[in-house]
């Protein structure tokens, strides 16, 4: 929050820089294309996965925006207003995902009688996928970004470094199904030691891309890097740059930026919804912005730990005892790795946190599938 008392917060309220001209037209505008909804990634196989929902008068959409109250919607005329009324997820009836629509869903939509907006009918069954543990519903996954390919974990330079939050967000992506992209902001500005460090806390296998918005650096090697005729998500923290890389990739200032505090490098809240956007091929490549993202709780693993955490799991298998947890254990080739400098011992640590975080997830889902078994009603979620 910027400090109302300080004069650099007044200079920045006025130096925040934001889209010329209305943002929201401005974004509209991009979806004005000869084919809006192959811009917006439609192919063969989306057709059939949506086919079963498309009865009657119903027509495809995406999803390309979702506020209070309603959403926006890429259909083969463009972007325009819906609403969904499908039913939000139970606490007592599934113990998955708490987002019955998300930025990036492909839909089946109908005419509203009591106005011009489209009406959410029907969600086509996801792809992959970004999400978190919900924040109020601990068992519930809060999906971030739909139908989406890759996903960019943006860092600021200019900040702190802290390896558990890049390495939590690598592990959300991969037990999505998305492809993880490292990149770090501000290049321009220097940070060699800090780039270093983004790099070290990259594991192997998982690019990792300096960029500026300023001299353009690094912008043409993750665009080579992005899955073409598909969807990359981006998400960071607040003011790490992620409407900054949108907007130098599309080549100009459509999303809403804002500047950032130089005593903190606390940056605004300008994002402030999940925006789905189209490249100019016009081939369905298209980024999801989203607001910064101050929690990124774990909700469960099938397989996403292991394959963010590939160098550990690897070592996992020369451990003496199949079941040993890489903590104190005679034998552990982790805890000997670290001690031989191969591994450090912070990404160790990190692993068993990340873990245990699930293990516990686990354990409180059995405990509910117990009680429901019972005839019982579940406990209530903290």
């Amino acid at each position: 929050m910027i400090d109302a008392d300080t004069g650099e917060a007044r200079a920045l309220e006025g130096a925040a820089t934001g889209a010329t001209g209305d943002a929201a037209t401005q974004v509209a505008d991009l979806w004005d294309v000869p084919d809006p909804l192959a811009a917006a990634g439609w192919d063969e196989t989306v057709a059939q996965r949506l086919a079963p929902l498309l009865t009657g008068d119903r027509r495809p959409a995406r999803v390309a925006r979702i506020e209070y109250g309603g959403c926006h919607l890429v259909t083969d005329l463009g972007r325009r207003p819906g609403v969904s009324r499908l039913p939000r997820a139970s606490t007592f009836d599934d113990d998955r995902f708490d987002t019955p629509l998300a930025v990036g869903d492909w839909v089946a939509v109908e005419r509203d009688q009591s106005d011009d907006r489209l009406l959410v009918v029907g969600v086509a069954p996801r792809d992959r996928r970004i999400g978190r543990r919900d924040p109020s519903r601990e068992l519930l996954e809060q999906v971030l970004a739909a139908n989406v390919a890759a996903v960019v974990v943006v860092h600021a330079l200019d900040r702190p470094l802290r390896p558990g939050r890049i390495e939590r967000s690598l592990v959300l992506a991969h037990e999505g199904g998305a492809r993880p992209i490292v990149v770090a902001t501000k290049i321009d500005l220097g940070f060699p030691q800090e780039w270093k460090a983004v790099r070290d806390a990259t594991p192997p296998g998982t690019p990792a891309v300096a960029v500026s918005k300023r001299d353009g650096r690094g912008l043409s090697e993750l665009l080579s890097l992005l899955p073409q005729g598909q969807t990359t998500a981006l998400i960071g923290e607040s003011g790490a740059g992620k409407s900054s890389i949108i907007n130098a990739l599309l080549g100009e200032h459509v999303l809403a930026t804002g500047a950032v505090r130089t005593t903190d490098a606390k940056g605004r809240h300008t994002t402030t919804a999940r925006e789905l956007v189209p490249l100019s091929d016009g081939h369905g490549t298209c980024l999801l912005d989203t607001p910064g993202t101050r929690e990124l709780g774990m909700v469960r693993d099938t397989g996403g730990l292991a394959e963010a955490f590939a160098d550990i799991e690897a070592l996992a298998a020369q451990c003496r005892f199949a079941d040993c947890r890489h903590d104190r254990e005679a034998g552990c080739a982790v805890l000997a790795a670290v001690e031989a400098g191969e591994l450090s011992d912070g990404r160790r640590r990190s692993f068993l946190e990340l873990r245990e975080e699930i293990e516990d997830l686990e354990t409180k889902r059995e405990a509910r599938e117990r009680r429901i078994g019972e005839g019982r009603r579940p406990p209530r979620e903290q």
